[in-house]
């Protein structure tokens, strides 16, 4: 508590932001500071200078690139300053060059030794903590070398066996102990007394790996990466993921805050100008912010142990001095209400609860005495608001689920993991399909693919829409949507719809006959269609019907409530347009309902009888009624499944579609996007079986050829660590020999499978490793930790 307190009084001084700009030529790459933390060094490309700080702004006091004689071994990536000497600084060049520099010289030759070993651009340059003469760098090229500032050569050189290292740091809990990390996304760590292996390696990240730092008290190490992540690792014996940080841009420098524990700061590569400072206990919004830089920032660090100064430079040529008490605070400007709806249609409602002075007084001690505690750290708190959460539940009778239901609260990648192996996409009839998949979604909590799965079903399922061509020369064969949807007591209605084709050649000679309207005697019964008070059938004239009142009741419908009029109702000539039309459902109901039908015609209402007539009345024509096609109905249903990031369910069904999925005109591209996540997601979650079922079934050729596609697996000699790309079997180039192809265990030329590490590249025969590891945890040869299962 004391040392906090004598940290926030030396800080006290200074508290003011202030800036300077260093350089009309060029930006600055990176920065650092002495050890009596009152001087900085700058360095770019065109740039290495050392300023003096001072509590109204920075004064130059060097300019070591002010010399005629400048070559590419003056244009830096990164400096560095001895932690245990402030006249020795090191930097490291674009060409590869290490150099370092002693400000007590007289004069501008200040460079001490130039170190020409790597053959790429070197990006990183770091001093020993304990030693002031040991001085490691990592370079493009893939390796790490270490100096002794009192030799004119390296002392020795690590192999990391990547492309790239992009940054180093020495561990301030062990001794010789120093961090590495790669553009393939993997950590090192390494003994510089052990140069043959690292002593420990591990995948960090998916992409690139651009910084690391670790935790001034902890045993915490910082990776910043291309992914827009920041990991946090406890290095304790094997490492463990402790925390991760999301950033909105690929992470390019990260520091943690002195006598914070929970606290780091960081800067973005490219997109973000800002400076963020992170509690990775709450690592979705930033705890500060400093929001002066105009450009993306390229360096950042604490003054010492002092907490309230940060200093940083930029892309836009200038230095500041960053005050912790002019930060802006995301938290405190963040939407305090909420809402979200659920699969069952509840909606929960979150809002912020403003304190009173009524309130302060009724609570009186409790009250006040968190407030005092507020006060007292304010700087290490977030913004403190108190909240009310509400929830609006909807009856069970229109969310379609009983809440009784008992429902396995899974996590997301069981749920995935049992839909991605019990989904069924081929071999049966898509009504089957749809059927069984929505039983599987809907069992793992999958409600709105459950809905979908329905939906493709009853709207695709009869093969209605593959119907292109309707023939009209017969009515006795075609049934419209009226006639399917009477009921029990008319179901012999077809035989009175059933016009002889005589006695319609004989109605057609009189045209008194062919407007006769048949009147309907409401007193009678009609049974099966067929009147009881005569014996013999008077069919009616074309266009005509006889129904009784309670039939009509019956016949009125969503598809024919526009056809009443005045108690009338339309049942004349078929309307071919409904043939159409796919199968009965209640969709289809609502939206022929919802849909707007053109009216009858004027003159019809006007020549409608008064309303005490009979119910019968004969339209020469039928309303022509759009025909409603889901195909673009369910597009959208599919690609907003995919827009929520359910790929699953996408791909899924566009599979069970078959050759119906033309229907929907789905652009390939966004199709071809959505297999390459699901596929993706597979391997991820090692569903390989059903990773190759899904390419097998696609219909695109470029996903179809993924199988075909990085089935190599690149190898490494076990001696040297060297690639043996290019190598005739396992025959390495430099160490000239046939090592790596004999078996760890037993020692002899592996003829067959072979089993093989890819972090000590040692290996053997298959039966020989899995005896060996069912016993060990170490590999046999160099005691690697390798990882078999």
């Amino acid at each position: 508590m004391q040392k906090s307190q004598d940290s926030r009084d030396r800080g006290a001084e200074d508290l003011c932001t202030v800036s300077m700009r260093i350089c009309q030529e060029g930006h600055a790459n990176a920065l650092a500071l002495n050890k009596e933390c009152n001087q900085i060094a700058v360095a770019g490309r065109s740039l290495l200078k050392v300023f003096a700080i001072y509590s109204d702004g920075f004064t130059e006091v060097c300019n070591m690139r002010g010399g005629k004689n400048q070559n590419l071994s003056y244009s830096s990536n990164d400096v560095a300053w001895s932690t245990l000497d402030s006249n020795i600084l090191a930097t490291a060049a674009t060409n590869g060059v290490v150099s370092v520099w002693d400000l007590s010289r007289f004069g501008q030759k200040k460079q001490l030794h130039v170190y020409n070993e790597h053959e790429r651009t070197a990006h990183t340059v770091a001093f020993d903590i304990h030693d002031p003469h040991i001085l490691v760098s990592g370079s493009q090229d893939g390796t790490i070398k270490q100096f002794d500032v009192r030799n004119e050569k390296s002392s020795y050189t690590y192999y990391s066996n990547s492309e790239s290292v992009r940054d180093v740091k020495f561990s301030p809990h062990t001794q010789y102990v120093i961090s590495a990390v790669s553009e393939n996304g993997t950590v090192q760590l390494w003994d510089l007394r052990k140069g043959d292996k690292s002593i420990l390696q591990f995948t960090a990240h998916s992409g690139p790996i651009y910084t690391c730092d670790w935790h001034p008290t902890k045993n915490w190490l910082a990776t910043g990466s291309r992914d827009k992540q920041i990991k946090i690792w406890n290095m304790d014996g094997k490492a463990s993921l402790e925390h991760t940080i999301h950033t909105i841009a690929v992470v390019g420098r990260v520091k943690w805050r002195p006598d914070r524990i929970y606290h780091i700061a960081s800067c973005a590569l490219v997109v973000d100008y800002s400076i963020h400072v992170w509690d990775i206990r709450r690592p979705y919004i930033p705890f500060a912010s400093f929001n002066d830089h105009t450009n993306v920032t390229t360096g950042i660090a604490w003054k010492g142990d002092n907490s309230q100064l940060l200093l940083s430079t930029s892309k836009d040529s200038t230095i500041y001095r960053h005050a912790f008490k002019d930060a802006v605070r995301p938290s405190s400007k963040a939407n305090a209400q909420g809402a979200s709806l659920g699969h069952r249609g509840d909606i929960s409602f979150a809002r912020k609860i403003k304190l009173t002075t009524t309130e302060t007084v009724t609570h009186g001690s409790k009250i006040n005495s968190f407030v005092r505690q507020r006060s007292s750290n304010h700087e290490d708190q977030f913004h403190l608001a108190q909240s009310d959460v509400c929830q609006f539940i909807l009856k069970p009778s229109y969310i379609g689920y009983s809440l009784k239901e008992e429902i396995t609260h899974l996590k997301e990648h069981e749920c995935f993991i049992g839909c991605a192996k019990e989904l069924i996409l081929n071999g049966r009839k898509l009504v089957d399909i749809c059927e069984h998949n929505a039983n599987v979604t809907k069992k793992y909590g999958k409600h709105n693919a459950t809905t979908l799965w329905n939906f493709v079903k009853v709207l695709y399922g009869s093969n209605e829409f593959g119907k292109h061509e309707i023939h009209r020369n017969s009515f006795s064969k075609q049934k419209s949507v009226q006639t399917l949807r009477r009921p029990a007591q008319i179901t012999h209605a077809h035989e009175i719809l059933q016009w002889d084709r005589n006695e319609r050649n004989d109605n057609n000679n009189n045209d008194d006959m062919a407007d006769t309207v048949v009147q309907l005697d409401m007193d009678s019964t009609v049974m099966g269609g067929v009147s009881t008070t005569s014996s013999k059938q008077n069919y009616p004239p074309f266009g005509s019907v006889i129904l009784s009142e309670t039939q009509i009741l019956n016949e009125i419908t969503f598809d024919n409530f526009d056809l009443l009029r005045e108690g009338f109702i339309y049942v004349g000539p078929p309307d071919f347009s409904k043939m159409h039309s796919h199968q009965e459902s209640a969709l289809h109901h609502d939206v022929q309902a919802a849909r707007p039908h053109l009216d009858l015609k004027a003159e019809s209402k006007e020549a409608s009888p008064p309303p005490n007539t009979p119910s019968v009345l004969k339209v020469n024509s039928a309303p022509a009624i759009p025909i409603w096609e889901p195909h673009q109905f369910v597009a959208e249903s599919i690609m907003l499944q995919g827009d929520v990031g359910d790929v699953q369910t996408t791909i899924s069904i566009l599979i069970a579609m078959s050759e119906t999925r033309k229907l929907l005109q789905i652009d390939d591209a966004l199709v071809e996007t959505w297999f390459q996540t699901y596929i993706d997601q597979l391997h991820r979650y090692q569903l390989w079986n059903e990773a190759c079922k899904v390419m097998n079934l696609s219909w695109l050729r470029a996903v179809r050829e993924l199988n075909q596609q990085s089935t190599s697996v690149h190898t490494n000699c076990g001696e040297c660590g060297r690639s043996l790309a290019g190598s005739v079997g396992w025959y390495c180039q430099k160490c000239k020999s046939m090592q790596s192809s004999k078996c760890s265990v037993c020692g002899l030329i592996v003829r067959g499978l072979y089993a093989w590490c890819q972090g000590c590249s040692h290996g053997g025969h298959l039966e020989h490793i899995m005896d060996y590891f069912a016993n060990h945890f170490k590999c046999p040869k160099c005691g690697h930790l390798c990882e078999y299962n």
